[in-house]
């Protein structure tokens, strides 16, 4: 079987983007310093605290942030509060890199299922969010919803999964299917239908492991992934070759390529996470180019670029995610361990 980790996480993403600080040159499209409308996070162990945290999504009016002590916690948007956190069962071979939240109904605290990749034991783990305590307290456990996968590159099968995509019902109550994204030169995606609650059948997977030069489709380490329902296709943040790709939900075919490495605007260095904004537009989080960029689906433009590599209060140190909350767009500071929001950039429609 063949395991390469994406020829070592793309390098260790070429040495973390070439020690952080030199991630920004002459040439680069860099945004400048953020002016972060809030700011929170810190490192550490303790509630509202990160450890250099790699995956982020927002779910009943709140953001879910998983780190690397195996740990999911549940924050004010607004805050930065810590309102609920649980740890995976196991974290000896290593920790998740990616959450979803799934929020049927978003009146409802306590009503989310929270899908984590648990990259490192090859399956996805979904879990029940309980409501915070009356007194504000924090909730120190989830329920177990769902478990599926196992270690292989067969059908049903995952090798290092990074995220997953929830696409609901009709009448948005339920879950139609998921997709799971992987890499570690199993690199493609996998869909799975929801046949009862808490149980998920595998239907099919597409792409393989490539540079994007052969015929089908190609990924080196798809790290984040997003439906586009209105195009009915699935945005895919194919890292390690520096661009997102655009795939075809009804035949698993390629729609169009956004991107290509660079550090101008429009190209992209390692893009890790994404977030649609729902105007034909989304947000990408740039590990290698310490930066977020928001570019047009359809035609690849660059519509504006945030940060610029740094540790000050508006700099960014290899961002793993992005998410948004209303009109704020929060962006995952890893290597800073906090977050950052910003205004939501103004609608195209």
């Amino acid at each position: 079987m063949r395991i390469s980790r994406a020829a070592g996480a793309c390098a260790i993403a070429a040495g973390v983007a070439v020690a952080l600080m030199s991630g920004c040159g002459e040439d680069d499209a860099s945004g400048g310093e953020i002016r972060a409308i809030v700011r929170f996070g810190e490192v550490g162990r303790s509630p509202g605290q990160f450890s250099y945290p790699r995956g982020i999504d927002a779910g009943g009016g709140s953001l879910w942030i998983v780190d690397k002590l195996a740990r999911i916690q549940r924050m004010d948007p607004v805050s930065g509060k810590g309102l609920g956190e649980w740890k995976m069962p196991v974290q000896e071979l290593g920790r998740p890199t990616g959450v979803t939240v799934f929020d049927p109904d978003a009146k409802v605290e306590g009503d989310e299922i929270v899908f984590v990749a648990d990259t490192h034991y090859h399956r996805v783990m979904a879990y029940h969010a309980r409501a915070a305590t009356p007194g504000g307290g924090i909730v120190s456990d989830a329920d177990v919803y769902a478990s599926f996968g196992s270690f292989g590159e067969g059908d049903g099968q995952m090798v290092y999964p990074t995220d997953i995509a929830v696409e609901p019902t009709p009448d948005g109550k339920g879950i139609a299917r998921v997709f799971v994204s992987e890499y570690g030169g199993n690199d493609r995606i996998s869909e799975w239908a929801m046949h009862a609650p808490g149980a998920f059948t595998f239907v099919r997977a597409f792409g393989k492991f490539g540079d994007g030069a052969g015929k089908g489709l190609e990924f080196n380490r798809p790290q984040s992934i997003a439906i586009d329902a209105e195009r009915g296709e699935l945005i895919v943040s194919d890292a390690c070759n520096h661009r997102l790709v655009r795939v075809r939900l009804s035949d698993a075919t390629q729609a169009g390529v956004i991107g290509g490495p660079g550090t101008q605007a429009g190209k992209f260095k390692y893009p890790y996470g994404l977030v649609l904004l729902g105007d034909g537009t989304a947000m990408v989080a740039e590990f290698g180019n310490c930066r977020v960029q928001r570019v047009d689906l359809e035609t690849g433009q660059s519509l504006g670029v945030w940060g610029k590599a740094g540790r000050g209060e508006g700099d960014l140190a290899t961002p793993w995610g992005v998410a948004m909350v209303g009109e704020v767009v929060y962006v995952l500071d890893s290597g800073n361990n906090r977050v950052i929001g910003i205004e939501r950039p103004r609608s195209r429609r």
